[in-house]
């Protein structure tokens, strides 16, 4: 196996992969439904496996329920509390790649989804793609809060849903010449397309900063850890994804060690198209993934290197009790996991045709 030292960022994948990942871009949901190719969590689940899976172990229901709890910080009710026994699935031929169908419940996913993008997304520490041409106004959100430390409690009053679409809220460009300032709703509905935790990166030459990094969010690390247990999380990027976007093929190797990779889907579903090229022979493996709402991915041991892309985004996949998101699905419907929130509705529906991907990654031994 490759140590990931010995790994170029810059190398381009192989032509199977470019290959299966145009054809993923363009099939109609329709043919997907009849592609035997694709493996499909939900149906895995629904059949009990899949031969080209192993199971290989069992979460138990009792030690989430401990993990989600903590990570909630509120009291669980008998609905939030209704998931099952987690299993773990691997790839018989892509060595170290595990799927987890369904790993957060319904609850955990909204209060994941607030806290990345209420929180999170208002702190000028976890910088975005929209850094590299404008300014973002954080002022503006410190402004509607209740000052001093920003706590949880505050989540609602800083974000940046609080606003209404159609505010003055702007966003400035550093080189009015060659951009354009955006508007709220076009930075929120189309512009914003990454988010950084943790660890920053320099895109350009592909590699982590040197500089002081900022403190990764405790209680996201917490629930990472506390479901995978061999990560420390020190990293991430959060990518927002609308249909018709992409993620093209690549390799993650900027990292000082080979730790395993999670990822963790919410909202729409998702192809994931990930593959591994034999150095001596040149044959090349690959699998194609639907991923839901609340599926994880955890790329270990020679899946850790694999080249991996997001060939489509679904439209329309978006699960019930995230696509109403950042407003409440209905009043019978609020409860601890989804508060009553009428400051978004104004936002109803931003959720319906988004997918969140929660990719997090140690960056050194």
């Amino acid at each position: 196996m490759s140590t990931i030292g010995e790994l170029d960022p810059t190398q381009k994948p192989p032509q199977a992969l470019r290959a299966a990942h145009k054809f993923y871009q363009r099939v109609s949901q329709d043919a997907l439904a009849k592609d035997d190719k694709v493996l499909d969590l939900a149906k895995v689940q629904r059949n009990a496996g899949d031969p080209r899976l192993s199971l290989v172990m069992l979460l138990k229901r009792s030690n989430l329920a401990k993990v989600f709890t903590s990570f909630e910080n509120l009291p669980r009710n008998g609905e939030c509390e209704a998931f099952d026994d987690i299993k773990v699935y691997e790839h018989r031929e892509l060595s170290g790649l595990q799927f987890l169908p369904s790993l957060l419940p319904p609850c955990t996913q909204g209060i994941l989804l607030s806290r990345l993008l209420h929180r999170d997304l208002s702190s000028p520490r976890h910088k975005t793609n929209v850094h590299f041409h404008h300014r973002i106004p954080y002022d503006r959100l410190s402004s509607i809060g209740s000052g001093g430390e920003r706590s949880l409690a505050d989540t609602q009053a800083l974000s940046f849903f609080h606003f209404s679409p159609d505010s003055s809220f702007s966003f400035p460009a550093t080189d009015p010449e060659n951009h354009k300032s955006l508007t709220l709703s076009l930075f929120l509905n189309r512009k914003l397309r990454w988010m950084t935790l943790g660890g920053q990166y320099d895109w350009t030459n592909k590699v982590y900063l040197e500089e002081t990094q900022p403190d990764f969010p405790e209680d996201v690390a917490s629930l990472v850890q506390g479901l995978f247990p061999r990560i420390r999380p020190e990293a991430a990027i959060v990518n927002l994804y609308s249909p018709g976007d992409t993620l093209s093929i690549h390799r993650d190797v900027s990292e000082s060690c080979d730790v395993g990779l999670v990822s963790i889907s919410l909202g729409c579903d998702g192809l994931f198209l990930i593959g591994l090229e034999n150095s001596a022979t040149g044959e090349t493996k690959y699998s194609v993934v639907r991923l839901r709402s609340g599926d994880a991915v955890y790329m270990s041991g020679p899946s850790r290197f694999a080249w991996h892309s997001v060939p489509q985004i679904l439209a329309n996949t978006c699960p019930p009790w995230l696509s109403d998101w950042p407003a409440s699905s209905s009043p019978q419907e609020q409860n601890h996991c989804s508060p009553k929130s009428d400051q978004y509705e104004a936002w109803r529906g931003w959720m319906a045709n988004k997918r969140i991907n929660v990719n997090v990654r140690q960056m050194n031994d």
